[in-house]
C-alpha cells in the first residue's frame, strides 16, 4: 500500500489559501493544474509544469506569494520531464502553443506550459484546467493565443483542435472524411462538453 504523507503533496486549496487573488480565474487554474499534474504520486506527473525550477519557483512566488512549498514536493519537481507514454506529445503541444502566443514574454510562456500540462489529462481541457466552463477557457485562449484560437472556427473541442493542428503541421491526414461536416465522428470533436 502506497502511503502518501501530507508533506509530499500539494492541493489546490493549499495553494489558493496562499494566493493574493484566490478568485482570479488564472490563479485558480494554476492551482488546479499544479495540484493535479505536479503530484509525483498522480496518474500523470509533469514536474514543475515542464518549466525550469527557477521559473517554476518564480511562478509560485508571483501567484502564491505566501505559499511555502514542502521541500520533498519541491525536490520532486526537479525530476526531468520524461518523453514516454502519455507525455510523449507534451513537447509538441508546448511548441505549438509557444509558436502562437500573443506576446513573447514569461507570462505567456508559463501559460503555454500550463495548457500543455493540462492537455495531458483525460477530461475536457476546461475541466483539466480547473475552469468553470468552456467559455472561460475560450476567453483565456483567445487572450493568450489569439491567432491559434481564431483558427478554431467550428468550435471544435480544444484538445482535439490542438492535436489536429499538430497533425497539420506534420502533414499527417488522420481524418478519413473530406471535411468535418461529413465525418461520422463529428459529435466526438464538436459535441457539447459536459
Amino acid at each position: 500500500m502506497n502511503m502518501r504523507l501530507a508533506y509530499d503533496s500539494v492541493d489546490s486549496y493549499q495553494l489558493l489559501d496562499h494566493a493574493d487573488a484566490p478568485d482570479d480565474i488564472l490563479i485558480r487554474s494554476y492551482a488546479a493544474v499544479i495540484a493535479n499534474y505536479s503530484d509525483p504520486h498522480g496518474k500523470v506527473f509533469v514536474p514543475a509544469l515542464g518549466l525550469s525550477m527557477p521559473i517554476f519557483r518564480g511562478l509560485l512566488a508571483v501567484y502564491f506569494s505566501r505559499f511555502t512549498a514542502p521541500l520533498p514536493w519541491l525536490y520532486e519537481q526537479s525530476t526531468p520531464l520524461g518523453d514516454q507514454g502519455a507525455l510523449a506529445e507534451f513537447t509538441d503541444l508546448l511548441q505549438l502553443l509557444l509558436d502562437n502566443r500573443a506576446v513573447d514574454d514569461e507570462h505567456h510562456r508559463c501559460f503555454a506550459h500550463l495548457v500543455a500540462t493540462a492537455c495531458m489529462g483525460n477530461d475536457h481541457l476546461w475541466q483539466d484546467l480547473g475552469l468553470p466552463d468552456r467559455t472561460a477557457l475560450s476567453m483565456l485562449l483567445h487572450n493568450h493565443f489569439p491567432y491559434l484560437a481564431l483558427k478554431n472556427t467550428g468550435e471544435m473541442k480544444w484538445k482535439k483542435f490542438f492535436y489536429k493542428q499538430l497533425c497539420e503541421r506534420e502533414e499527417i491526414l488522420v481524418c478519413k472524411a473530406p471535411s468535418c461536416a461529413v465525418c461520422a465522428d463529428y459529435s466526438k470533436c464538436f459535441g457539447p462538453e459536459i
